[in-house]
């Protein structure tokens, strides 16, 4: 029998983190020995998250004593950085769900948060090996998990977990750039709606309130949203990328629509996304566009792709949870890699209803 894994969650009465001890509630090989919280520490976490059924008390997270093998970041970004750097020389493996080491990129990282990266610097990113290719002790790897380099995933120790709105559209793009379908300096573009809990429970804009939300349908953030260039990063080019917030509590649904290459058509484009979706667990392909409820509270990403004659457009339709698999499922998701596990351990693949 396998020994159990002990699992911290730092950041636990977050949506994230308390999406994460729901989950890992049910998880065959993982225990969360302990939830942190640096404003509610010394409370219960079911005092805070009263949907959670656990007598387990809030603590402050000191990454020099903790007895977890993995812990799961779940903090603004800017926080992670040093935390995971003494977890890591202390042989613990990380899970960083913030911002702070998905882009490769130290100088674009520091324009678009403006801050400096909270462990490298351009100078210091070599040395630290940030690199994809690097050998040295601190292997970060940025990882949604279908498209992830798995062997290079089992040697990391601290995964960059997607932010939810690249893991929608990477989704929905990845079959279309591995079958070599777009046209030449194709750039993408992205219309994406996302439920409110994708704010974060600490959001206190009073644009975020129910009364303000409620009956309402707006875009946000038209240009130089933050999860561009995490995007760009992944598709390895431009994208046009314009989110909305939905009067909804989670669910993030994204349409992109990008050109294809002359000839190209609609049986191309379906046998490109049926040629993955077998090898991914958690990606269905459907046959008619996906709502954000029948991925409720699931891992899946359900995704409808369709071509447009009079463009030559490739359009897809992608949605998922953005606290499931745009965070927290994806998440375990990638703990199960790294650990050579079954991806699937553990990880809901039915929606709720109603």
């Amino acid at each position: 029998m396998k020994e159990i894994l002990k699992v911290s969650i730092v950041g636990a009465s977050g949506y994230t983190g308390a999406e994460l001890f729901r989950l890992l509630a049910n998880h065959p090989l993982a225990e969360v020995i302990e939830v942190t919280g640096h404003r509610t520490a010394g409370r219960r976490l079911n005092d805070v998250c009263p949907w959670l059924d656990t007598e387990m008390m809030i603590t402050e997270f000191d990454p020099e004593i903790t007895q977890a093998n993995v812990v799961f970041l779940c903090l603004e970004a800017g926080l992670a950085g040093n935390l995971a750097r003494t977890l890591v020389e202390r042989g613990i493996r990380v899970i960083d769900l913030s911002a702070d080491f998905r882009l490769t990129d130290i100088g674009l990282y520091e324009r678009v948060y403006g801050r400096p990266h909270p462990i490298l610097s351009e100078e210091s990113a070599m040395a630290f090996g940030w690199h994809h290719d690097s050998v040295t002790p601190l292997r970060v790897l940025y990882s949604i998990p279908e498209l992830v380099d798995r062997m290079r995933l089992r040697h990391a120790n601290i995964v960059a977990n997607p932010g939810c709105y690249p893991t929608a559209t990477m989704l929905a793009l990845a079959p279309l750039m591995q079958g070599e379908l777009l046209a030449e300096n194709a750039i993408p573009v992205i219309d994406a709606k996302s439920g409110v809990s994708g704010a974060g429970r600490g959001k206190a804009d009073t644009a975020y309130l129910f009364t303000e939300i409620t009956g309402d349908f707006r875009a946000y953030a038209a240009t130089g949203h933050r999860h561009v260039p995490e995007i760009e990063q992944s598709f390895g080019g431009r994208v046009r990328f314009t989110p909305h917030l939905i009067p909804q509590p989670r669910g993030i649904e994204a349409t992109v629509h990008v050109p294809l290459k002359p000839g190209v058509g609609l049986s191309a484009v379906k046998h490109a996304f049926q040629a993955v979706a077998n090898d991914y667990p958690f990606v269905r392909v459907v046959t008619a566009p996906p709502s954000t409820k029948q991925v409720l509270g699931s891992n899946r990403c359900d995704i409808y792709p369709t071509y447009d004659e009079n463009t030559g457009y490739a359009v897809i339709s992608s949605a998922i949870d953005n606290l499931v698999k745009g965070a927290s499922g994806q998440a375990i998701q990638n703990m199960n890699l790294m650990l050579g596990w079954e991806e699937t351990l553990g990880l809901p693949r039915h929606g709720v209803w109603p």
